[in-house]
């Protein structure tokens, strides 16, 4: 036991020695150190204290964990940078799922193999699932269904939309969503559908909360703004009927783009 206790002390007393400006908490990497007991010594000490210290958001952690992969994070971006999902897109992506929720990502990286690799490895793994799940026909129509169903005629909210008009409501809000930035679907989708604050979401992202509010914000009143575009467009309507149609769908909003914003979990 006193071995042990020695061990660990010495493996806080490496990553306080190279991480001098990491406030991270010795219990915890002590903690982790312990789950990981047989393979100490070929541990990567410094690598796990910084995994730890992010998932604890621990001031700096996240950046210092992404300055110093800052080479394979962006080479992983770019490697699956396509239309509608820049590199930029993407590094939001992964930023929410490593850093992001009670139990973030990066809390899986137990130190046993380097950090760089493991983090290309769950890039490339969000990634490939992210292109698995962009517009699956059967998802895509699923999630019609559902949104038909919300603009049906018992909803007295919406009743004021004429018979003739909610198809092309619902195929407007619908194209809104897939026209809609990734990084921005997927704050949302964090927002609507995990039920993630926006404080959690500000400090998975390094934003201020303000910043957060206000991307979130914004988003939600592009899709509101583009479904009157695209309802207008195709219905040719007056501007007092397309106000009518924008102030239904925007006070339906959160309800109705939670639907289609939601990605049925990969089998």
């Amino acid at each position: 036991m006193e071995e042990l206790a020695s061990r660990l002390a010495r493996a806080c007393e490496q990553a306080r020695a190279e991480l001098p400006t990491l406030a991270f908490d010795d219990r915890a990497l002590v903690a982790a150190l312990r789950r990981i007991e047989p393979h100490l010594e070929t541990c990567n000490v410094v690598e796990l204290a910084v995994a730890v210290a992010a998932a604890a958001h621990v001031d700096g952690a996240i950046e210092e964990l992404e300055r110093r992969y800052a080479t394979a994070i962006s080479a992983a971006c770019r490697r699956f940078e396509q239309p509608g999902h820049s590199a930029d897109d993407l590094r939001q992506v992964l930023r929410t799922k490593l850093f992001v929720g009670e139990r973030p990502k990066i809390a899986d990286y137990d130190g046993r193999g380097s950090l760089e690799s493991w983090l290309r490895v769950t890039a490339t793994r969000e990634f490939i699932d992210l292109t698995r799940r962009k517009d699956r026909p059967r998802e895509r129509g699923a999630a019609d269904q559902e949104i038909a169903e919300l603009l049906s005629p018992s909803d007295l909210q919406l009743e004021a939309i004429k018979t003739e008009y909610r198809a092309v409501v619902l195929t407007a809000m619908t194209d809104a969503v897939h026209e809609l930035a990734a990084g921005d679907r997927h704050l949302l989708r964090q927002h609507l559908i995990a039920g993630l604050t926006i404080d959690q979401l500000a400090a998975g992202l390094g934003l201020h909360r303000a910043t957060a509010a206000r991307r979130i914000a914004r988003a939600r009143d592009l899709l509101a703004k583009r479904t009157r575009e695209l309802a207008g467009e195709r219905l040719g309507l007056g501007e007092g009927e397309l106000g009518e149609i924008y102030a239904l769908v925007k006070s339906r909003l959160d309800l109705s783009f939670r639907t289609l914003l939601a990605t049925p979990t990969p089998r």
